[in-house]
């Protein structure tokens, strides 16, 4: 459906770093369709978000939540177990991904989730090669070794299966897509944090290696900002409009819940 330009990936990250925490959710969405080709306009899915964002202020959109991570990630051991969860939850989401990819009915979004499964199979062993270049030696051989099953090893060229006992192994519906726009920009605006944060620590002969990563990182979040934004304007279509926004706010209202549970957290570590 639609694909990230990489030659405007530094402009973009140059212009959400400028903002404010709270500017750059919208900032993330709307750079994310601007980049796409071919271009997409989405005026469904903006007023959605627009309402859901004034109904449902995401604390992960306030300048504490940064300060606080930011505070966090001063300390080099909790900023590299942030990066071996972030493994574990790139690596249960591909799982998610993949079975409401086998289980989906429309061929194209079928192969957007499959895309997507793919390319969160392969964050959570980004994730662990940014641990490898900011920490090195951080973890023994043989428990490195272990991480890397963290990741279900997806690739396109797999056949797609629905995962035993997944909940996940069932027709994809516009709710779906709800939450994975979310936790999309949600992401985004944590990749942005954890991105200078690790420039912090990471060793100056590894800084290049690990830039490159993380521009892959980035150029994927917003790919996926942008197509489930797609989906989610197409499928406002035929909706009552009322409850289709209802239902956003609601999605909204449990990751901001979601994160308040994280941030207190983050203040007791």
């Amino acid at each position: 459906m639609t694909s990230i330009r990489k030659g405007m990936l530094t402009n973009t990250y140059a212009l959400l770093t400028a903002k404010q925490p709270v500017d750059r959710i919208l900032a993330a969405a709307t750079a994310a369709l601007e980049q796409n080709t071919p271009r997409v306009e989405c005026p469904r899915y903006f007023a959605t978000l627009n309402k859901a964002l004034q109904e449902e202020p995401p604390p992960f959109g306030k300048q504490r939540y940064a300060d606080i991570y930011h505070g966090a990630s001063a300390h080099g051991q909790w900023l590299a177990m942030s990066l071996m969860v972030n493994a574990e939850r790139e690596g249960d989401g591909a799982t998610r991904l993949w079975s409401l990819a086998a289980c989906s009915v429309d061929d194209e979004e079928r192969q957007l989730l499959k895309r997507h499964a793919v390319d969160e199979s392969g964050h959570a062993l980004a994730y662990l090669a940014l641990l490898d270049l900011c920490f090195p030696g951080a973890v023994s051989p043989s428990f490195r070794l272990e991480l890397d099953q963290l990741s279900p090893h997806y690739t396109l060229k797999q056949r797609l299966f629905a995962v035993e006992g997944s909940p996940y192994a069932r027709t994809p519906s516009v709710d779906d897509y709800m939450q994975m726009n979310i936790a999309e920009i949600r992401t985004t605006i944590h990749h942005l944090m954890q991105r200078s944060a690790l420039a912090a620590h990471c060793p100056a002969k590894n800084a290049p290696q690990a830039t490159r990563i993380l521009d892959s990182l980035l150029r994927d979040e917003l790919s996926h900002v942008a197509y489930t934004a797609v989906l989610i304007d197409r499928k406002a279509r035929g909706a009552e409009p009322d409850a289709f926004q209802a239902q956003f706010c609601k999605r909204l209202r449990d990751f901001n819940r979601i994160t308040r549970e994280e941030l207190g957290q983050l203040i007791f570590d």
